[in-house]
């Protein structure tokens, strides 16, 4: 029976994982820390597996009994459209995601799934890519016996906002799946979040990559 910390429960990812979690009878707890309230019907239905600290992500409690998990995934993240600005991008899916996992390390938990992206590089030139591969280090660097750093190319999957640019190119993505090879291909939500928590159940020690194709 495993126990698991999830962070970014209420965007496309999270809730998946979220839903997948609370299904599976090898996961005895789940605690997901939200910085707004999951649905009351939600909590309701899963009153005592469930638990839901409502937290400020910009001041994180550092001592809460919570941070001790058997496994932790984290699936936190924004667009630079969606922050408002560089540095506010940053500050979520780097500095939030660092301080997490700095967090959960130091208290126990000795596994972190990240959700990252595909050529996640703390080289690139471009913003996004260069932020998703600085955190996937910061999280390498925390201590954890085994990380996972799962990285999906295109996601589909419904989101409450909507991303223009996401919409056409998984339209486009659905048509030429077929020709594409598997690790060009979009991602469907399901498997990721499916591979993911597999992973955050059981494993060797480590460091363990998984590439859009493993999520196929």
């Amino acid at each position: 029976m495993t126990t698991l910390l999830l962070f970014g429960s209420t965007g496309v990812v999270g809730l998946e994982v979220l839903k997948q979690a609370l299904a599976n009878p090898l996961v005895s707890r789940v605690t997901a820390v939200t910085r707004r309230p999951l649905p009351a019907s939600l909590l309701a239905q899963h009153d005592g597996k469930l638990s839901n600290p409502v937290v400020d992500m910009a001041a994180l409690p550092a001592e809460a009994p919570w941070w001790r998990a058997d496994a932790l995934i984290c699936t936190l993240g924004t667009t630079i459209k969606q922050a408002g600005s560089a540095d506010r991008f940053r500050a979520i899916d780097l500095h939030l995601v660092q301080t997490v996992a700095q967090a959960a390390a130091q208290h126990g938990t000795h596994t972190f799934v990240l959700n990252s992206s595909t050529m996640a590089n703390p080289q690139a030139r471009g913003l996004y890519l260069r932020t998703k591969g600085e955190a996937e280090q910061s999280v390498m660097n925390a201590g954890f016996k085994r990380v996972v750093l799962a990285r999906p190319g295109l996601l589909d999957g419904h989101r409450e906002e909507f991303r223009l640019g996401e919409e056409i190119g998984i339209k486009l993505s659905r048509l030429a799946n077929p020709l594409l090879p598997k690790r060009w291909r979009s991602v469907k939500v399901p498997k990721l979040a499916q591979a993911m928590l597999a992973q955050a159940l059981g494993g060797t020690p480590g460091v363990t990559i998984l590439e859009s194709d493993a999520f196929q």
